[in-house]
């Protein structure tokens, strides 16, 4: 182990305390998309007490602070933390449970501001060490679609930037305590919603000879799509799946209209806009036939989560030096989705995971009103984070 890991190991060690603080207060205190307004305050007060540099109101809500080294010249390198809750009851018990009725930390993004936040100070403490700059993006909206990412690249602030590499951590209930996760090339997949309203002449359900039947046209062509994606040649896996279908009719009254919603999820840009089609082409087929109006919104959903292979793999090396090799593993793709997706369609970046489930526990699912993290596995993450970003400053010169 070099001594740079030795220094960071034990400073992530001394500031463990501060840092669970940190992340009971940000989930005490949980703000919705967009809507993360104390939450950048809270953040703003701890850069302004460190003496940190930054810029505020980024996309809204957002931050980008900074450090720049002190040891010749180098790349810039930025580490990402989101804002955003999500509206769910909390259920957890806790002591610091959430204070903001149906909104909660489910996500595991206090812990990642909170580790971000240590991680600056030991940044800041080791920036004799390295050159160049190491930025820190805290991100809005996450969870909403289109998501903040896109508005914060968009933003001049992150254009004045110009990243060289960008790295974020996620936590992962699978995964047991202080375990960390990698994997290079496509890890993530694209999502996106699916919205169609069916609109026709509703009536008593025994005279079906006077009206549409929306809701046996709306089964119709949920099983259509099903089956048109099931019978899509593709290499890359597909999934199309319903959550929601309304049809606010009774036992003998055909409603007017019937609603579905749903999701479509891939690893390949161009099957996501073939299956896009498949599901336009099917909605007006339908209203065709049918003799209804048919509505469909597609908002603009997330890309495809692309890892840098090159930066990936010395990521897994790096973290093996300051945690030992048998805390690091390979992981398999998923199907579930990140809006940091976006930064990867034009940047090298790395993605990976922190694993907080606590042996004797069960998983705690993300995105549920129970989940919650093995706290200490935070002090991996903020070692972590903050080794990769100096070695690779000092990588950048080689």
């Amino acid at each position: 182990m070099d001594k740079l890991a030795k220094i960071i190991r034990e400073q992530s060690k001394e500031i463990l305390d501060e840092t669970i603080d940190l992340r009971r207060y940000l989930h005490n205190n949980p703000e919705l998309s967009f809507k993360e307004f104390k939450t950048s305050e809270y953040i703003c007060k701890y850069l302004d007490n460190n003496k940190i540099e930054y810029i505020k109101n980024i996309a809204g809500t957002g931050i980008i602070a900074w450090v720049n080294g002190e040891n010749g010249i180098g790349g810039t390198i930025a580490l990402r933390a989101e804002l955003d809750a999500l509206p769910i009851r909390e259920a957890t018990g806790l002591e610091y449970a959430s204070r903001n009725d149906g909104i909660m930390h489910a996500c595991g993004h206090d812990a990642h501001m909170a580790m971000l936040m240590s991680a600056i100070k030991i940044i800041m403490n080791c920036r004799d060490k390295f050159g160049g700059k190491i930025a820190f993006i805290f991100q809005p909206a996450e969870e909403l679609a289109p998501g903040g990412a896109r508005s914060v690249m968009e933003s001049q602030a992150f254009k004045n930037l110009r990243p060289d590499l960008i790295i974020a951590q996620h936590v992962l209930p699978d995964l047991e305590s202080g375990m960390l996760g990698f994997r290079p090339g496509k890890y993530m997949a694209s999502s996106d919603e699916i919205h169609i309203n069916i609109m026709g002449k509703g009536g008593h359900a025994a005279l079906p000879d006077q009206s549409t039947d929306q809701v046996a046209i709306a089964s119709e062509l949920v099983l259509n799509l099903k089956e048109e994606v099931k019978n899509y040649d593709s290499s890359e896996p597909v999934v199309l799946g319903i959550g929601r279908f309304i049809a606010e009719g009774s036992t003998n009254i055909i409603p007017d209209s019937v609603s579905i919603e749903g999701t479509i999820r891939t690893f390949d840009e161009k099957v996501r806009k073939d299956i896009l089609n498949i599901v336009t082409q099917a909605c007006a087929f339908s209203e065709r036939k049918h003799g209804v109006e048919i509505s469909l919104e597609l908002p603009d959903g997330y890309p495809v989560l692309v890892n840098s292979t090159k930066f990936v793999e010395q990521a897994s090396k790096l973290a093996a030096e300051i945690n030992g090799k048998d805390k690091v593993k390979r992981l398999d793709r998923r199907m579930s989705s990140e809006d940091f997706a976006f930064f990867s369609q034009k940047y090298p970046v790395v993605f990976y995971r922190l694993g907080v489930k606590r042996k004797s526990e069960e998983i705690q699912s993300l995105h549920t009103p129970t989940f919650n993290i093995d706290e200490n596995a935070m002090l991996t993450g903020v070692r972590t984070i903050a080794y990769l970003a100096i070695k690779n400053q000092l990588l950048f010169l080689k």
